[in-house]
């Protein structure tokens, strides 16, 4: 500091240094490409991992990989296969999810530097490539039940490998045709007629943005712009169309878009699932157009602004294509728990949340109290409900997890048939050659087990699953002594048939059972469990008392006591009299009698709120204001 105050003052001399403003500006131009290509996909994928672990769990077993030339031949019959080959290698990975999110977020940041690179985005634009992982994660997590229908295999990587091929190629035209427009030429001819096979779309889309590219490198002459651009649209019509002759299996409707997800479940195409997808494409278009591009404002609070816009606008388009649905997951958790035979997880999950529950979920708690041993004394305590699947399409039981009930309930036959069918339709998924070798197990089938068992010893991760398995063929007299087999083998029809389910599931079960006749007590219990479902007192009446004979000097189940006692008095065909009913139901039964002189007057919808805090855990309340569930 000048103390020489003989001198003239200088303002100047104690402005602030223009030095410590350039350094920050350093800082931040160099700290951008690096926040937006590692941190901003970190933080996206921990998102995806954080909220939708079950669903990356689940879509493994909806997905299948094997190290073989056969499953690669399917694939690649069809355009881009190479490109859905490679994802269903790397969607298994999601069987530990965060080693499968680990994988997504590898291939995220390379998209980011390699768009970057590419494009030659200043650092004020270092925001554009990072936009392009948003709009992947904004497809995937927008899906819900639509990961049951989706047709596309390996689709949770498919997006992202195939936008990283394309943006890899237009980063080599940007080096080549730089130096040669010729090289250019040559590259974007080789990377079409190369490209479509392995990638689909995605090569037609970075040929794409090479022809604007062209237009935006520096120093071209204007032939070398025009006759690639020529040259390049030619290619993009004309490779699809010749290449179309050799995908007997693609319809022509489909070439330009070989390799994308269609979204259609039920005949209908739900143009809204597309949205991720134009963003997506539409990102490096911008970016090629911003080619080498710096802008002119030089005021970094500005820049910093406009940043922190784009973060919220991204945060807001996520969180609005996030698909959220209470039941959804607890039907995932309800999935893992049946497949691990966790039977007292399911029951606590159906409790967990305030939402009603779909029928899926009702018939997986039955499920679980039946194989319990606690039906006849928990069923009805739990909140009845026929919620429909939050999609705008249709969703079909069978589709979500009628292929567990009908296997656990010994229907081997109706399991193994929606696994073909399914499988057809979908593509083969690990779950159906799972249900498929369990099943021929079940029905002493073992050839037909061993063959699914086999395929799954391919696997990296369900390897251990087979091998376990195949003990069962190895020695098949441990079948029926095993905990999961004893209980189906029980359940299985005398007659080996398949009829029609009509696609209801619920009413197949319940009328297979309620009719069905036989002296073994856990099939018997089955059937009783059935006429209460259905409410039907003459049906209720033999089941009852083969029960009370199959179990003589046991316990009457609650539930079965109060249906007893109601039917008893409703119709006063059978004498209850001597009938050793608990105290408590007829104190019960009174109360509701009592209570129903009370509510006089009020609707149905009315009464059954009124009477669920009293009433609501006993059978009385399922049979008189349980109505009109439907099912699906």
């Amino acid at each position: 500091m000048n103390t020489d105050f003989s001198q003239p003052f200088n303002p100047e001399a104690y402005a602030p240094s223009g030095k410590a403003d350039m350094r920050f500006r350093r800082y931040v131009e160099k700290g951008m490409p690096w926040f937006y290509g590692i941190v901003f996909p970190v933080i996206l994928g921990f998102c995806l991992y954080t909220y939708e672990k079950e669903t990356l769990f689940r879509i493994q077993e909806l997905n299948l990989f094997l190290p073989d030339s056969t499953f690669y031949h399917t694939l690649s019959a069809y355009p881009g296969g190479t490109l859905q080959w490679a994802a269903c290698f790397l969607t298994q990975f999601f069987y530990y999810p965060a080693a499968g999110t680990a994988l997504l977020i590898a291939v995220w940041v390379c998209i980011c530097f390699v768009m970057r690179s590419a494009f030659r985005l200043s650092p004020s634009w270092s925001f554009l490539p990072a936009l392009v992982p948003a709009a992947l994660l904004a497809g995937i997590v927008e899906m819900g039940y639509f990961i049951y229908y989706i047709k596309l295999q390996g689709y949770f990587f498919t997006g992202s490998l195939g936008i990283l091929a394309a943006l890899s190629a237009v980063w080599i035209f940007s080096r080549t045709a730089n130096r040669n427009p010729y090289w250019g030429y040559a590259w974007m001819t080789v990377w079409l007629l190369a490209g479509y096979p392995l990638f689909g779309a995605y090569a037609l889309a970075g040929t794409g943005y090479m022809v604007v590219l062209c237009w935006r490198m520096p120093g071209t002459l204007y032939k070398n712009r025009v006759i690639p651009t020529v040259w390049g649209l030619l290619l993009l019509v004309g490779v699809p169309l010749a290449a179309w002759h050799f995908y007997s299996q693609t319809a022509i409707s489909e070439i330009y878009t070989a390799a994308l997800p269609s979204f259609d479940a039920g005949g209908e195409v739900f143009a809204d699932y597309r949205t991720p997808y134009y963003i997506l494409f539409f990102l490096p278009l911008a970016g090629a157009v911003l080619y080498d591009y710096v802008p002119a404002i030089k005021k970094y609070p500005l820049i910093l602004l406009a940043h922190l816009l784009v973060w919220a606008a991204t945060a807001w388009g996520l969180k609005k294509a996030w698909y959220v649905d209470e039941n959804f997951r607890k039907e995932l958790l309800m999935a893992r728990a049946i497949e691990e035979e966790d039977w007292e997880q399911i029951p606590a999950i159906f409790l967990s949340g305030t939402a009603e529950p779909t029928r899926l979920m009702v018939m997986n708690k039955n499920l679980a109290l039946f194989r319990l041993g606690r039906a006849g004394d928990e069923m009805f305590q739990y909140r009845e409900g026929g919620a429909r699947p939050n999609a705008p399409f249709l969703v079909r039981l069978a589709h979500v997890g009628g292929k567990a009930l009908y296997y656990h309930y010994g229907q081997e036959n109706y399991c193994y048939r929606w696994c073909m069918e399914d499988g057809v339709t979908f593509g083969w998924r690990t779950e159906y050659l799972k249900y498929m070798a369990k099943t021929s197990i079940a029905g002493g089938d073992y050839k037909v087990a061993r063959k699914y068992i086999d395929m799954l010893k391919r696997t990296l991760f369900h390897k251990e699953w087979a091998e376990k398995y195949e003990t069962y063929l190895d020695h098949p007299e441990q079948i029926r002594k095993s905990k999961e087999f004893a209980p189906i083998i029980r359940l299985l029809p005398k007659e080996d048939k398949l009829n029609s389910d009509l696609n209801v599931i619920e009413m197949f079960l319940l009328r297979t059972f309620a009719y069905g006749e036989s002296d073994d007590p856990l099939y018997q219990e089955q059937t009783l469990i059935a006429a209460l479902q259905m409410k039907d007192i003459d049906i209720f009446w033999p089941r009852f008392f083969q029960y009370a004979t199959l179990h003589n000097g046991k316990p009457m189940p609650r539930h079965y006591q109060e249906a007893a006692y109601l039917y008893g008095h409703l119709e006063n065909k059978v004498d209850i009299s001597h009938m050793p009913f608990d105290q408590e139901v007829k104190d019960s039964y009174q109360r509701f009698m009592e209570f129903t002189q009370q509510c006089a007057g009020m609707t149905e919808a009315q009464m059954a709120e009124a009477f669920r805090p009293q009433f609501g855990n006993t059978f009385y309340y399922f049979y008189f204001l349980v109505n009109g569930l439907q099912t699906y």
